[in-house]
């Protein structure tokens, strides 16, 4: 295999990886996507990041939050975590900048296809991916969900609550206006005004703090309802947590409990790049 980049487009961070011969990295960039400051900012830190991997000719692959048609390489809908992104052609913008190849899809499919290769046999699985929002793909009989069926996966804009919190989609009691580090940290300030982070929020729960403690439980409730609806719909063999909110993994079994077809993801921060190269094939 030839050198291949992999980028994975994130609501706050874009990661890329330079991978070599032996599909090991070789070299990695990250910049802060600056999501809120619309589609040509995103461009200008995407095009920085693999500017930064310092490999020209390398065909890419590109995991990016939002609704992506892979064929197109276009983004058809993303939230306002990346402002402007809807309808960005993001394969041909890229491709034509650094003249290679260059094909894109969903963040969360791309963390699964990455994530699937420990698991070779497993044909239905689905990954949930928790982070500046909540991202969701799933494998049913062999291949990815898309289109209107389940909502293509979008586990993280299905309806906990009818009327609750508002989503960043604009509709009310999305899984992701609770599940996300984004909701999470948000929820935490009303009940500890100084808190600055998610990670510091699950600190407090560890250190025995008692606002915390009550939010982190509403969030395992909320978690297993959203588990409970993935089985109802698509009965997945295997689920995988995956994202930021998941690295305290001890701290998330206690809250959601032991559950046999419940796996953390393995590559970490890293599965989205890992899944993009994945998309070149033998290219």
């Amino acid at each position: 295999m030839k050198n291949k980049i992999g980028i994975d487009i994130g609501g706050t961070t874009i990661k890329g990886a330079l991978f070599g011969a032996n599909n090991e990295i070789v070299r990695e960039c990250s910049r802060p996507t600056h999501g809120k400051a619309g589609r040509e900012e995103i461009f200008s830190m995407l095009f920085s990041v693999i500017e930064g991997l310092e490999s020209p000719d390398t065909p890419i692959g590109i995991s990016s939050a939002g609704d992506i048609d892979p064929v197109a390489g276009r983004c058809v809908y993303a939230t306002d975590n990346l402002m402007g992104w809807t309808g960005a052609e993001i394969a041909k913008t890229v491709s034509d900048r650094f003249g290679v190849p260059c094909v894109a899809d969903n963040d969360a499919v791309c963390a699964l296809k990455g994530e699937l290769y420990f698991y070779p046999d497993c044909k239905n699985a689905t990954m949930l991916t928790f982070g500046t929002g909540v991202g969701g793909a799933s494998l049913v009989n062999g291949e990815i969900l898309r289109g209107k069926r389940f909502n293509a996966g979008r586990w993280g804009h299905i309806v906990l609550y009818p009327d609750g919190r508002i989503c960043s989609c604009g509709r009310r009691g999305c899984a992701e206006a609770y599940l996300s580090a984004t909701a999470l940290t948000a929820r935490g300030r009303e009940r500890i005004p100084a808190l600055e982070s998610c990670k510091q929020l699950f600190g407090l729960y560890e250190a025995g703090n008692a606002e915390a403690a009550e939010l982190l439980r509403e969030f395992g409730k909320e978690l297993n309802l959203l588990l409970c609806d993935i089985r109802t719909a698509v009965a997945p063999d295997l689920i995988l947590l995956g994202g930021g909110v998941m690295q305290s993994r001890d701290t998330v079994t206690e809250l959601i409990g032991e559950q046999a077809d419940v796996a953390f993801a393995r590559l970490g921060s890293r599965a989205g790049v890992y899944g993009a190269v994945a998309l070149l094939g033998d290219i």
